[in-house]
């Protein structure tokens, strides 16, 4: 069987409205559970713990079937600075939260971001750190602390079976007009290269459907996949499998 995962990242109080938005358009073609990436503590400024509506929404999507992710802790990296310029100014916006946090930090924001999931009785089975920036020698930290997987761009990582599923993610950057036009170019070109493999990724993020030509690829995409036989899955229903 070949499966479709479709994860909707940087849920936080600031892109509820835009989450909901994307769920709703994505049920359009039949697609009714996702993998949500929600960020505990915004930039250091929006707490997901504060924010009644946020914890409604979790809530009804967790009873739906969804898989609640945690998404690093500040999705930010502003309390630090420095580190290597590709990854913390170009690939991301000063986004690389997890790139280069000593085990003992990383273990702290994991375990506070764990006792936000326990509160509320959200099933945490995965961890994505930001930009999918994660040091490899983590993933045994993961495992330790319960999680059944992580992902990279490049593929899923099943952290109680010890193995890893090479699968590249189609994902858009929104952030310049530049971006926008290679992300339109590279995806279709990406999807071709994809289809026919066990599993297909699809990771939106909050500012993408804004973008008419972006939206139409999505769409676009994800009904192929649909067409071809691809089953959607989130990530921890195919952790499982």
């Amino acid at each position: 069987m070949k499966h479709l995962i479709v994860s909707l990242h940087d849920l936080h109080p600031g892109s509820l409205d835009a989450v909901r938005g994307q769920i709703d358009c994505l049920k359009t073609l039949g697609i009714s559970n996702f993998s949500i990436l929600a960020v505990p503590h915004f930039h250091h400024q929006k707490r997901l713990k504060d924010h009644a509506g946020m914890l409604k929404f979790l809530d009804e999507r967790s009873q739906a079937g969804d898989d609640l992710v945690i998404h690093g802790f500040y999705h930010d990296r502003s309390d630090r600075g420095g580190g290597p310029l590709f990854w913390t100014k170009f690939y991301t916006a000063n986004e690389a939260e997890f790139l280069d946090l000593s085990d003992g930090e990383a273990r702290h924001r994991v375990e506070t971001a764990l006792e936000i999931w326990r509160e509320h009785g959200w099933p945490a089975n995965g961890f994505i750190a930001p930009a999918w920036l994660l040091p490899r020698a983590q993933d045994v930290l993961l495992k330790r602390m319960g999680f059944s997987y992580t992902t990279r761009l490049g593929g899923i990582h099943l952290l109680r079976k010890g193995m890893e599923m090479a699968s590249q993610s189609l994902c858009y950057s929104t952030r310049a007009e530049w971006r926008r036009k290679i992300s339109l170019l590279w995806n279709p070109f990406l999807f071709k290269r994809l289809v026919g493999r066990q599993v297909v990724r699809l990771s939106l993020h909050p500012d993408d459907l804004n973008h008419p030509p972006i939206r139409e690829q999505i769409l676009e995409i994800a009904g192929m996949a649909l067409a071809a036989g691809y089953e959607p899955v989130t990530y921890s229903a195919y952790a499982e499998m």
